[in-house]
């Protein structure tokens, strides 16, 4: 049977009030920049925390063998309804992931371990893919997203920088992205580029605090984020990245 809840209102864990104008933003300029402040109506420290945890337990990503990066990471989709004050989230069934916008990864079907069905639709992530549907559906009109979530760690070594983006700038191939910063610990770097389509100011930030956010129209900007530099034998970077795509 397919796992699914839904939250309302009720469930005291939605954020409405920033939504329209940083979904505005998204719509004149191709992205948001969310600091974790405005966040925080959506999810408290404590469950942030325990979300956190999630990133001490992913399998090592072999899909970037060759390339000179090493990371972990664990992927699944949703089926995530927008329907007024209404959330609806539905589990997909496993399936590869592909990024055939990407020269480096096109042709290529990465499979990762899923994350944990419990994890996945518990308050705490349903809260953070309810904001990321909610502003897609804000900017976009659509209201029913297929929704990949990924759980990534960057890990910087004393012989290796960790390279969130080792495709260099790019556009991810999904019509919106949403990236929350979960941990950066023991690193300097980091730092993301976004690129407007129309020749626009080129914008410049480093998430810092845990929940930092950047949400992106993928169609709008082409982005880049700098390599990290550990600070002394090991430093991480974990991202949780939401990207969503209109559900046929």
């Amino acid at each position: 049977m397919t796992a699914s809840t839904s939250d309302t209102p009720t469930t005291g864990r939605q954020l409405h009030d920033g939504v329209p104008a940083f979904a505005e933003q998204v719509r004149r300029t191709g992205f948001a920049v969310i600091p974790k402040e405005e966040l925080a109506g959506l999810i408290s420290d404590a469950d942030l925390e325990e979300l956190r945890d999630a990133w001490e337990d992913l399998p090592v990503d072999t899909e970037v063998d060759g390339v000179g990066v090493y990371r972990e990471r664990r992927y699944s989709r949703l089926r995530v309804v927008v329907d007024g004050d209404t959330v609806t989230y539905e589990v997909l069934p496993h399936a590869a992931f592909r990024q055939d916008s990407i020269p480096l990864w096109e042709g290529r079907d990465r499979l990762f371990e899923p994350v944990d069905q419990d994890l996945l639709l518990s308050p705490t992530m349903r809260a953070l893919v309810g904001f990321n549907a909610r502003m897609a559906t804000a900017a976009g009109g659509n209201n029913s997203w297929r929704t990949g979530v990924h759980l990534v760690r960057v890990v910087a070594r004393a012989d290796a920088d960790g390279l969130p983006t080792p495709e260099g700038r790019h556009r991810d191939g999904h019509s919106y992205v949403g990236m929350h910063l979960m941990r950066r610990e023991g690193v300097t770097g980091g730092l993301s580029t976004v690129h407007p389509n129309d020749g626009g100011d080129i914008v410049q930030t480093t998430l810092v605090q845990p929940l930092d956010t950047m949400f992106i129209d993928d169609n709008m900007i082409t982005h880049e984020v700098s390599p990290i530099v550990p600070e002394g034998a090991l430093g991480v970077r974990d991202m949780l990245i939401i990207d969503m795509n209109p559900m046929a």
